[in-house]
């Protein structure tokens, strides 16, 4: 219960960064996905099943916070998470500056997923004609800028997101974790 509880601190944290502090740093196109990163990187060391829980409670508070139409994270994260992992159970090798190099690669496929997703997701929650006039795109301009922001910001959180991982049983909390187990 302890770890649900400190992952749902934590996914609360970076959802509050991401909403309030980023912004202030950042142009709305272009601010990092802290959330989508942290996804991506459990979903490509640990796989679909394990952070599906993990991406929808996510996404739920990004929807919640940032005042999209509710399921448009969700949707995204959900499924950049598992697109991610689709590719990533595909290419990781064993050695870990390989391991390092698929994960950058994932987070750009991710980040262009994710965008892509919100954009499409958008356009279907909200009328064409307001889209237009509020600057969503089916394929934004500032996607570069928003990849290398991500990968900029991943190449802070890798490290102790891997000390974290290495934690005694971090490992273990998996699929079971918004899942109540049969008994």
């Amino acid at each position: 219960m302890f770890k649900k509880i400190s992952i749902f601190l934590a996914l609360l944290l970076l959802v509050i960064m991401q909403v309030s502090v980023l912004p202030v740093f950042f142009n709305f196109r272009r601010i990092p996905d802290l959330v989508l990163i942290v996804v991506i990187f459990f979903a490509a060391r640990r796989g679909f099943a394990a952070v599906w829980g993990i991406a929808v409670t996510a996404g739920f508070l990004l929807d919640i916070f940032s005042f999209f139409p509710v399921g448009t994270d969700i949707i995204s994260l959900t499924l950049a998470a598992f697109v991610v992992s689709s590719l990533a159970q595909r290419f990781f090798l064993t050695q870990s500056t390989w391991k390092f190099l698929i994960l950058v690669a994932t987070i750009i496929i991710g980040t262009a997923v994710n965008d892509l997703a919100i954009s499409l997701l958008m356009k279907i929650f909200l009328n064409l004609n307001k889209i237009s006039s509020t600057g969503f795109a089916t394929i934004s301009t500032d996607l570069g800028l928003k990849v290398l922001n991500n990968l900029l910001v991943f190449a802070l959180l890798y490290w102790p997101l891997k000390k974290y991982e290495s934690l005694k049983g971090a490992y273990s909390y998996g699929q079971h974790m918004f899942v109540r187990r049969p008994q």
